[in-house]
């Protein structure tokens, strides 16, 4: 189908259609603060990059456990291990993931029966911040700030 802008140009249906871009609320660490270097001061401390599917939240933390796995689901939680960065880096990473975070947010099923359902194609999502999330122990430099 197609209709006529103001302007007299022909616009197709698909162009009249604006679909918002799923978001995912960022929570940042304080700028220029130590948060994950201080935490990683006792050696059963490890931070991590947690999406919570529930809230749409996508944030940084520090919880104790000496061996973590890679990646956890409860309590509709996902979580990746990281480095001891600077807040400046953490916060550069909730930046660089968040929209594969929020595409995750927006399709997953949280209220399926028996449990949570992920959509064909959700690993990649997983993988790509899964990789991210990995590189802040070989070149966390990559990551802008601090």
């Amino acid at each position: 189908m197609t209709h006529h802008a103001e302007n007299g140009a022909a616009v197709t249906e698909a162009e009249t259609v604006k679909i918002p871009a799923p978001a995912v609320r960022c929570d940042y660490l304080t700028p220029g603060g130590t948060d994950l270097r201080d935490a990683f001061a006792d050696p059963h401390h490890r931070a991590f990059v947690a999406l919570d599917l529930a809230n749409s939240a996508l944030r940084v933390h520090v919880a104790p456990g000496a061996k973590p796995p890679a990646l956890v689901s409860a309590m509709f939680t996902l979580r990746w291990p990281i480095a001891p960065i600077s807040n400046n880096r953490a916060n550069a990473l909730l930046d660089e993931i968040a929209p594969r975070a929020a595409t995750l947010a927006a399709r997953v099923d949280i209220r399926a029966p028996g449990g949570v359902l992920f959509p064909t194609g959700a690993g990649t999502a997983i993988d790509r911040i899964q990789m991210a999330c990995a590189a802040t122990w070989d070149d966390p430099a990559r990551l802008t700030g601090n």
